[in-house]
């Protein structure tokens, strides 16, 4: 792994841990196993690093996103809803990014809370781009009710923030159990 990948590996696991304004670049060398300068060939600050980090976080889970709907893209709606948000669940379950990413989409550091915003909503912006697809194949075969689009995202994105704060008060097999009944209550509002 080249010294790049390890410093945000191990800068996103302090990040998770000790939040942004409790994680050092001193900090970040130690346990990445280099002296503080040499941050500076690969980042010119932490709020880049950190910047880095966010983008990569935000990336992974959009292209997660991808992922799921093309695998699934024969499957009836309910399937392919269903793996979509067994996926998002294996990502927040993730033990630093699952942390780091709710963490600051909520409590973004102060000095790069604008770029923050920005980054999350283009994210936004692509996952709705699926979540419109995913819709309209439903809507079409005839396998969702009558609502309106943005009724069918707003739920998605309240289930999957209920999901993300789920993760930190729940085991995984009661997070599993909480999925399910959460699952099932949010497809029967959509089923036709």
């Amino acid at each position: 792994m080249h010294t790049r990948d390890k410093l945000k590996q191990t800068a996103l696991a302090l990040f998770a841990q000790h939040g942004y304004e409790g994680t050092s670049l001193a900090q970040i060398a130690a346990e990445t196993g280099i002296k503080k300068p040499s941050i500076y060939n690969h980042f010119p600050n932490k709020a880049a690093l950190f910047l880095a980090i966010f983008e990569e976080v935000e990336s992974g889970i959009v292209t997660l996103i991808d992922d799921s709907l093309t695998r699934s893209h024969d499957l009836p709606t309910r399937e392919r809803l269903e793996r979509l948000i067994r996926s998002c669940a294996t990502f927040i379950r993730r033990e630093h990014q699952g942390v780091f990413y709710k963490r600051y989409l909520l409590f973004p550091p102060t000095d790069v809370a604008t770029q923050v915003a920005a980054i999350s909503n283009d994210n936004e912006r692509r996952i709705n781009a699926h979540l419109h697809v995913l819709f309209e194949d439903g809507r079409q075969a005839g396998e969702l009710r009558a609502l309106p689009e943005g009724q069918f995202i707003a739920a998605f994105y309240c289930l999957m923030d209920g999901l993300f704060a789920e993760n930190f008060y729940y085991d995984a097999d009661t997070f599993e159990r909480r999925l399910e009944g959460a699952w099932a209550v949010f497809w029967a509002g959509l089923e036709a």
